[in-house]
Parts: C-alpha cells; structure tokens; sequence
C-alpha cells in the first residue's frame, strides 16, 4: 500500500519501482493498514477475536490507492472470528478468529499474503460484566513475491529509447519468499450503558523478526510494529453521539498516526426491532491524509466506505487524489428457541 520502499543498487545499473515515491511519507509503516480500522478488529488487535454479542462474525474490506499516480495499488482482507466457549460462571471466554490479507504494489506487483490465526481469552474484571480484560496472540504464515520482468533498466535505453527486448546484466536471488509470523496484544472494554463504551489496546506484531529479503543479505529482517488504539462513545441523547478515536503504530523509522472522529445518528426501530445507525466521520493521518467516512450499522451489518485526500509531499503529482476504502461486517446470532413440551390432556389421546 502507501507504505512500501525498495531500492537495489546493482552493478552497473540501478531500477526502481514506483514505491520509492512514497519514503518521501513520513507517516508511513511496513505493514498493511487501514483507514476504517475500526470495522476490523481481528486485525486491529488478536485480543478482540470473539468478542462480540453473536456466534459468528465476518468480515471484509478492499481498497484501492495511487491509482492517479501509477498502477493502483490494491489490497483485500477477510476476517472470521467467533466465542469458543463462553462460561457465564466464571465470567469470561475464549476466542478464535482467522484472517487473510492480499497486498499488491507498484509496477513490480509486489505482493503481499498472509493467513492469520487469533486466539483471545476475555475476562470481566468487575461483577456487573461490563468491564472486561482481553489478551490474543496471532499465529501466522506470509508470501511476499514480486515481478522483476515489469520493470525497465538503464541498460535497456539504447540510443536514447528504450527497447523491452534489450537483455539485462542484472542478476536476482529469487523472486519468493515465506516465513513465519506471530504477535501478541491486549485490550480492555468498559461499557457503562448500551450507548456508551469505552475501549484501548496495545498490540505487537512481528515479534520473532522474521527474514524478509530476496538477495544474498539475510540480516535484513522485519521490525516489530508496536500499535495502540483508543475509542469511545460519547452520547449527546438517546438518538446521538460521538465516537472519537486514535490510532497510532511504530515500527523502525516509520510511524503512522491517525486521530478523528464519528456522529452517529439513531434510527427509529424498524419492522423487526432493531435500532439503525447512520454515521459520518472525519480522520487525519499525520502528515500524509485527511479522509473522510461513511458508514451505516443496519441489524447485524456494519458499512463503511472512506475517501483518503492527500496532503503530503506526494501533492504535487496525486493533486489531493488518494485512496477508497470499503468495508462491511456481519454478525450471525442464533436465535434460542424453546422446546415446547406436549399438552397431557386426553383430548389429544387416540
């Protein structure tokens, strides 16, 4: 996504793909990220998996960005997460959850997949079970590859044009590589009422420092990312709140910070029972974006779709033009059904 930097020297040549561009971001990571971070949570942090009032939860985004500068770079995620056990004695629960990302960048269609397992365990920490501690780890296996023939060398500029077909002197290691990946997070949810919560976690990604090259140097390993999250609902009345919230992630020289905020809006109850919300929201990741968010919760649905406009120094070639983001999430509850025993009346005896 925004956040990918290569450059190899070799020889007597030197390429580039498009992502150099985006080291000029001082508000950038290594890892992929988000704009509606909230409507993920699985991978916000492995502590949330399963925690939810429901059996199952899915989920999914897709965003696409830069694509007025240079091949769009395209990034889809799914989530599945759910309460293994849930011991209303004890006051707590165990989760699981599974999560799957794709990332592709650049003109060398550098690509990134990884498959992702969470487990969670959940405690309330008070009597009336609305305060709760949450620790997760994530356990997980990544694919990173990239394509050296879409790109150009000096060498293939021949009296000033350049020519596809001229070989190249340039030798590569390979052009794949997988490795292991885990991290550990925790998290705590307080909610005082059903229109007010509050809710932090703190997170670690990429603690074994797992070797990430495609050359001959194995000392080049991924950092470890350190993330925390805060959010809380704050209402006005029974119909209206605020839902302000920050995030902000490290990890080696790169940063990103963003902070913002939602208005939800109450809908009166609809046929079934349930109470809709329509929301809007304005966030600003530090010196790269403004963005603006859509969202609706309807039933057990939850949509999002988010505009990124650039403010960074990459202004001058995006002309504000950065991102869409969507994203959706649905929560599947069973429904608990008596067992209605028969009547013993000899009315109905044959």
């Amino acid at each position: 996504m925004i956040m990918c930097k290569v450059l190899i020297i070799r020889k007597r040549g030197f390429f580039f793909f498009w992502a150099l561009l985006f080291g000029y971001f001082s508000a950038t990571a290594q890892d992929i990220h988000n704009s509606q971070y909230w409507l993920y949570p699985v991978g916000l942090n492995p502590a949330a998996a399963g925690f939810f009032d429901g059996t199952l939860r899915l989920g999914g985004y897709n965003r696409t960005q830069w694509r007025s500068i240079t091949k769009a770079f395209q990034t889809v995620g799914i989530s599945a997460d759910m309460p293994l056990a849930k011991r209303p004695w004890k006051r707590d629960l165990f989760g699981f959850g599974i999560m799957m990302n794709y990332d592709q960048t650049g003109d060398s269609r550098y690509t990134t997949a990884d498959a992702n397992l969470s487990f969670s365990y959940a405690h309330a920490v008070n009597r009336r079970n609305n305060s709760f501690l949450m620790g997760g780890v994530s356990l997980g296996c990544v694919q990173r590859s990239w394509d050296y023939t879409q790109l150009s060398f000096d060498e293939q500029y021949v009296g000033g044009f350049y020519d596809p077909k001229s070989p190249i002197s340039e030798t590569f290691m390979g052009s794949n590589i997988w490795f292991f990946d885990c991290g550990l997070g925790l998290q705590w949810f307080y909610q005082p009422d059903y229109n007010e919560y509050y809710q932090a976690g703190f997170s670690i990604y990429h603690l074994n420092r797992p070797e990430i090259t495609m050359l001959a140097d194995k000392e080049v390993r991924l950092h470890i990312r350190y993330a925390f999250h805060a959010v809380s609902s704050i209402r006005f009345n029974d119909k209206q709140a605020i839902i302000p919230s920050v995030y902000l992630s490290f990890q080696h020289q790169y940063r990103e910070i963003m902070f913002g905020t939602q208005y939800s809006h109450q809908l009166p109850l609809d046929a079934k029972g349930y109470l809709n919300k329509m929301k809007i929201g304005l966030y600003y990741r530090w010196e790269d974006a403004v963005f603006l968010s859509v969202g609706m919760d309807y039933r057990r649905c939850m949509f999002g779709i988010s505009y990124d406009f650039n403010v960074s120094g990459l202004f001058p070639a995006s002309h504000v033009r950065g991102g869409v983001e969507l994203c959706a999430s649905y929560i599947l509850k069973k429904q608990k059904y008596r067992k209605i025993a028969p009547i013993p009346c000899t009315v109905f005896d044959k």
